[in-house]
């Protein structure tokens, strides 16, 4: 009876710790995730779209866009009426209003008109050159994404380097190790080739490798400083930062807004983790036609029923062509036919009309006197500006075709720099694959061979450390050459019109940079054919 009126309140018991012990579990979890996001750690896609959000150049560009378009609807405006007021034909022996019939007092008021359609023109023009900074942001963003990529595969080369090295240090020590129990054996049964000056050198080699380490250490603190450049926050006590393109200055001049000279700013702490790059990041992979040998390739396409052959230099000028610093460079010649519209104007004549009303006195004798009314039109006479508006019409054509010539100068140069980078990442897989074959099997097999004949004690510890440092910087050079070829990766990806959408920006491309994309759809299948023939053959860089 005693028992199982033990039973309940036991149960109860064990049942309430279960849930206590639970609940307690649960809420050190949640203190956990909550209070500590950094844990996780920071990707390459979540640096390069912090620091695409944090670049003040991106807002920079934003108001200069915003200011071009206020200065166009600023162009396209009359200017102001002019309002006279005077007092004529004043008699000099009375000064008497009413003394003489010609004495009257006068308002007037004149609007001047611009030479032809300056206006529009004006106001066309600028809104081209506002339509040339999302171009410049998209091209700003593929800068930021190419810079954030480089540093973290030097973070990411730094770290590996420091492992392999931390590793290879630790098999000195283990030769080092071999080495003084073979020397022990000298003094135990008298035979030995181990000396103490080897010991003594093994160490050394040691201590260097130690020093190198710490280089490495050096280089990696610099190459995360140089990253919180572009991830650190920024906090601004500047209120002017705070308006948008729905503000207008009448409103902020209606509310009593002044603008503050005396600002600050504040830096946070940049923390990248400690597992920042700590595993290969993923690049998007290159067409065909720049990671193969497609020099003596050609293909043909039909272009008003002839034949020409499109080789490699056309497909990448066909991309380039859509690189959003190409068609922001586009954009502005194209505002510059608005500058050679606008100098052709100052042709035109430039009118004014002009209104007035007279009041005059009554006569001495109160006789009434007629007030008068005016009306008058004016344009001026290019009798002495003909040689000033040549000369401006001169510049404006002088202008547009040195920005034609910059275009020109552009792509050659792009081209250029595509061609030396997509040469360099052919060389670049030949020596890799040059390492991975032969370099590296060579060594291992020496290194099998040396530490066990250290480990019989007819071997050399001094061949042994060669050989072990031998394979640490072999491995450093395929490590470095498998880095530098990412890195030539991500900087030909910043010549291709579309990049990864990942790498670009958190928000998405720009319309700017979707319509390229869209553009260059059409343009991957002319590509693909062009490649198609070098991989049918078999043919290898």
């Amino acid at each position: 009876m005693k028992l199982t009126m033990l039973l309940p309140p036991l149960r109860c018991n064990v049942l309430r710790k279960v849930k206590n012990t639970f609940i307690t579990a649960v809420c050190l979890l949640s203190a956990t995730l909550f209070s500590a996001p950094h844990s996780w750690g920071m990707t390459l896609i979540d640096a390069i779209s912090r620091a695409q959000q944090q670049d003040p150049w991106l807002s920079g560009s934003q108001q200069k866009q915003r200011a071009l378009q206020a200065r166009g609807v600023a162009g396209d405006t009359l200017d102001n009426p002019e309002l006279s007021f005077g007092l004529l034909n004043l008699p000099s022996d009375g000064f008497a209003l009413d003394q003489e019939p010609m004495t009257q007092f006068k308002v007037g008021i004149k609007q001047t008109f611009t030479r032809g359609d300056s206006r529009s023109i004006t106001r066309q023009r600028f809104n081209q050159l506002a339509a040339a900074q999302p171009l410049m942001r998209d091209d700003r963003r593929k800068q930021i994404t190419q810079t954030i990529t480089l540093l973290w595969l030097d973070l990411y080369y730094a770290k590996q380097s420091i492992a392999l090295a931390t590793q290879q240090s630790d098999v000195l020590q283990q030769l080092i190790d071999i080495a003084q129990r073979n020397y022990a054996s000298v003094y135990a049964n008298g035979s030995g080739q181990i000396t103490q000056n080897d010991v003594l050198n093994a160490q050394l080699d040691k201590a260097t490798l130690g020093d190198r380490i710490a280089e490495l250490n050096v280089s990696k603190r610099t190459i995360e400083a140089k990253l919180c450049q572009w991830l650190v926050n920024e906090s601004s006590t500047d209120e002017y930062a705070q308006i948008d393109a729905s503000h207008t200055f009448s409103n902020t001049r209606s509310q009593g807004y002044t603008t503050n000279n005396n600002y600050e700013l504040g830096f946070d702490d940049c923390e990248l983790g400690s597992d920042a790059a700590g595993s290969l990041p993923e690049i998007p992979s290159l067409p065909d036609f720049i990671t193969l040998d497609t020099r003596n390739m050609t293909a043909r396409s039909n272009t008003r029923d002839k034949q020409r052959p499109l080789g490699r230099s056309n497909a990448m000028l066909a991309l380039l062509v859509e690189h959003p610093r190409v068609q922001a460079l586009k954009q502005n010649i194209t505002a510059s036919d608005s500058d050679v519209k606008l100098a052709k104007t100052q042709y035109d004549p430039k009118w004014a009309v002009n209104a007035s009303y007279a009041h005059r006195q009554d006569d001495a004798l109160n006789s009434s006197r007629a007030d008068f009314w005016s009306l008058g039109v004016s344009v001026d006479l290019p009798l002495f500006s003909d040689q000033k508006q040549d000369s401006l019409l001169s510049a404006a054509h002088h202008q547009k075709e040195a920005l034609r010539t910059a275009y020109r100068l552009l792509i050659r140069q792009m081209m250029a720099q595509l061609d030396v980078l997509s040469a360099q990442y052919v060389e670049y897989s030949k020596r890799i694959r040059h390492y991975e074959r032969v370099i590296l099997p060579n060594i291992v097999e020496q290194k099998e061979v040396s530490t066990a004949n250290l480990s019989h004690d007819y071997g050399s510890l001094n061949a042994a450390i060669e050989v072990s440092i031998t394979e640490l910087d072999a491995k450093l050079a395929l490590l470095k050459l498998r880095n530098e070829q990412r890195k030539i990766q991500a900087k030909i990806l910043y010549f291709l019109p579309h990049q990864d959408m990942r790498l670009l920006t958190a928000n998405g491309p720009s319309p700017a940079m979707q319509q390229a994309h869209e553009r260059s759809i059409s343009l991957k299948s002319s590509l693909s054919e062009i490649a198609s023939p070098v991989i049918a053959s078999g043919a290898r860089p």
